[in-house]
């Protein structure tokens, strides 16, 4: 694991020039809505008193207002959109099925992400949604090419061989993608009964301390479930551009193998970046508190901030993808190397 870790980080360095190409790319797709929005507001701030108040701070009343008078995905802005409530919004949001592109939303069970309320919540507007299926799509474009480089022992590269390795391996990871959603679908499929088993023990415990445990229990097992299943499609990955495989069936299915037979490292290797990833996340909601934005100068400064937390978050995305190649290498050559020498 701890190879994984020092090589993955190691290739990340040799081909740092991919985390502000990405980042590019990540706010390209991002203006396609924050563009609009930021007009809409624009327009509808205009000659208002809020609009001191929103360049300052936030004015809650105005935004109540003009967000019920909204239809469609602008009435999205909200005030958990901004700082670290972001992550947890998603973070619900995934749990409750909506993400991505809201396939999963109808197998879970009414109330799972309202507690006793049995309200399901608010959820994603449908232009958000695809969206967010369009840049999923994208990603695994740009996966193959990304892959591709960080296998190769060179630290040069170029955006010519990067879109000619994304084109190559586009059509092996489109239908991995596929496959994988529907192994998730399965999995909320499986996870609905049990849900409404664990929300129904819930509702009869005599404790609140108990009938907590039930709801995050269930909550945080298919979160697990949903991350051990990313981490396979990862390996997935690194076997088609490691060993040239067409099929993303048995891809898929050596990587799980690969996993099952190597939990602690495997699992381990992906824990620990996540680990990486939610303490950069409380850095930056520190960081985010303490900085009082009041204008356009310290607006300016918290953009340069979130950008800098979404460069870091895709640089641990490549250290984890090049350290999942360097680890299925590693334990898979080592065999062979034992054969040979037989």
């Amino acid at each position: 694991m701890l190879h994984a870790l020092a090589e993955g980080f190691r290739r990340l360095a040799r081909s740092a020039g991919l985390v502000p190409l990405l980042l590019v790319v990540n706010l390209g797709s991002a203006a396609l809505l924050a563009v609009p929005l930021a007009r809409t507001l624009e327009k509808d701030l205009e000659h208002r008193d809020a609009a001191r108040q929103m360049l300052h701070g936030f004015d809650f009343p105005w935004w109540s207002q003009w967000s019920d008078a909204q239809q469609g995905w602008t009435a999205s802005f909200a005030p958990d959109v901004f700082g670290a409530g972001l992550a947890f919004k998603n973070l619900d949001l995934l749990l409750r099925g909506y993400l991505p592109a809201g396939l999963f939303v109808a197998r879970e069970p009414r109330g799972a992400g309202a507690g006793a309320t049995g309200d399901a919540g608010p959820g994603v507007d449908p232009v958000i949604l695809a969206a967010g299926a369009a840049y999923l799509v994208l990603q695994t474009f740009l996966a193959g090419g990304v892959l591709a480089t960080l296998r190769g022992s060179r630290g040069s590269w170029s955006v010519r061989g990067l879109l000619h390795g994304s084109g190559f391996y586009f059509g092996r990871f489109l239908r991995l993608v596929a496959l994988v959603l529907a192994v998730d679908l399965v999995v909320f499929g499986l996870h609905a009964p049990l849900a409404r088993w664990a929300d129904h023990r819930a509702h009869e415990a005599v404790s609140e301390t108990t009938a907590l445990a039930w709801l995050l229990g269930r909550h945080a097992l298919l979160l697990l479930v949903l991350l051990w299943v990313n981490m396979v499609s990862g390996y997935a990955k690194a076997i088609i551009v490691l060993e040239e495989r067409s099929s993303a069936v048995l891809a898929l299915l050596s990587a799980f193998s690969f996993a099952l037979a190597r939990p602690l490292r495997t699992f381990g290797h992906y824990v620990s970046l996540a680990a990486l990833g939610a303490a950069l996340l409380a850095l930056w909601a520190v960081l985010d508190g303490a900085w009082e934005t009041t204008g356009y100068a310290t607006q300016l400064v918290a953009l340069l901030l979130a950008q800098a937390l979404m460069a870091s978050r895709i640089a641990l995305r490549l250290a984890l993808w090049a350290g999942q190649l360097a680890l299925y290498r590693r334990s898979t050559q080592a065999p062979r190397d034992a054969v040979a020498a037989a």
